[in-house]
C-alpha cells in the first residue's frame, strides 16, 4: 500500500505490464482522470491509479491529520493507515464523484480511534498567530497561550475537538463536516455548538488565552 515516503508506483508496477493502454495513463498527462474513472481502475487493481489517488488527495489528507493530531510523530503511520483503508473499502464508494468527502470521512474515523488510543495530549492550534510549539523567539505571553491552548485540547473529548478543528482550523462548510462525521447537518451544528461552549468554558479559567477571548471573533466570551 501508499505511504508519504514509499516509493510511487511506475509503469512497471502496473497489471498491463508498462504498456500504454490505461485508462489512467492515456488521461494523466492531460488533466487526470476524473474521481469516477480513478475508482473505477483502483477497483480493477490497477496501482498506477493508486499512485495518483495518493497524488491528487495526500496532501489534503496531510493536513486534516495535522489539525486533528497536530505534530505527531506517528503522522505518518496515520497517513499510512488513512489510504490503506481507503484502498481497500473501495469498493464502498457510492458516489465517485463525493470521492475526496468519502476520504475525509475515513481520515476523520481514523484520526478519532487514535486519540482514544492515546492518553497522552496532542496539539492543535485555535489561532494562527499561536506557534505550533513554544518558540524562543516569540514572547513569553504567546508562548504560555500555546502553552494552555495545548493544555484546553488535550482535556477535550475526541469528538468535540475533531468538529471544533474540521470548523475553525480547516474552516469546512457544515454540510462537508457533516458528511465527513456521518451526521446531520442540524446534529453536527448542535455538536458544533456544544464543543465550541466547552473550548470557551475551558479556555477562560487560562488568564493566558483571556486576550484572544475577548478580541472576539471566533470564541468570543459573551
Amino acid at each position: 500500500m501508499i505511504s508519504a515516503t514509499q516509493k510511487k508506483p511506475s509503469s512497471e508496477d502496473h497489471p498491463s505490464g508498462g504498456r500504454s493502454t490505461s485508462t489512467v495513463r492515456e488521461l494523466r498527462t492531460a488533466w487526470g482522470p476524473t474521481d469516477a474513472i480513478l475508482v473505477d481502475e483502483i477497483r480493477k487493481g490497477s496501482t498506477e491509479a493508486a499512485g495518483v489517488f495518493f497524488d491528487r488527495y495526500g496532501n489534503h489528507v496531510e493536513r486534516l491529520i495535522w489539525s486533528l493530531l497536530g505534530p505527531e510523530s506517528e503522522a505518518e503511520d496515520v497517513l499510512h493507515e488513512i489510504f490503506v483503508r481507503a484502498l481497500e473499502g473501495i469498493d464502498n464508494v457510492e458516489d465517485p464523484a463525493r470521492l475526496k468527502s468519502w476520504l475525509t470521512g475515513i481520515t476523520v474515523y481514523t484520526a478519532r480511534e487514535w486519540i482514544r488510543r492515546r492518553t497522552r495530549g496532542r496539539w492543535l492550534r485555535f489561532v494562527d498567530e499561536l506557534p505550533e510549539t513554544p518558540q524562543p523567539a516569540a514572547s513569553d505571553e504567546v508562548n504560555e497561550a500555546t502553552r494552555c491552548t495545548f493544555d484546553v485540547l488535550r482535556g477535550m473529548a475526541p469528538d468535540d475537538r475533531i468538529i471544533f478543528c474540521l470548523r475553525f482550523i480547516e474552516g469546512m462548510e457544515m454540510a462537508e463536516i457533516a458528511l465527513a462525521c456521518d451526521v446531520s447537518v442540524s446534529t453536527a451544528k448542535r455538536r458544533l455548538t456544544e464543543a465550541g461552549k466547552r473550548f470557551v468554558t475551558r479556555a477562560k479559567r487560562h488568564e493566558a488565552l483571556r486576550p484572544w477571548l475577548e478580541e472576539g471573533g471566533r470564541w468570543a466570551i459573551e
